[in-house]
């Protein structure tokens, strides 16, 4: 599948998730601020470290980003994250996701 910013071939074939952006581009991403955008824990929530526990940070992160002017939304799953153009600038991701007609 070919990125929605770049045009590259490089943004994977995963057929159920729309617009995609290969790794190059989302590299750029910003949030609303122009900071590079957080994940896993929010900033400032990271618990404490305690001797013989592991803290798994969540699936969790940071939207909307903004690459080259793009808005986009990140769906966090599994450590990582795909990020993906928000064609209808959308004001949440489950908006997003209805708009898009994601995982009906």
């Amino acid at each position: 599948m070919s990125c929605s910013i770049c045009g590259s071939g490089r943004a994977g074939d995963d057929k159920t998730h729309l617009n995609l952006i290969c790794d190059e581009c989302d590299q750029r991403a910003v949030n609303e601020h122009r900071e590079r955008p957080w994940h896993g824990w929010p900033p400032g929530e990271e618990p404490e470290s305690k001797e013989g526990v592991i803290n798994t940070p969540p699936d969790r992160g940071e939207n909307p980003v903004f690459i080259d002017g793009w808005k986009c939304w990140r769906r966090y799953r599994f450590g990582g994250w795909m990020t993906m153009i928000d064609e209808h600038d959308c004001d949440t991701l489950e908006e997003f996701y209805e708009t898009h007609d994601m995982f009906d």
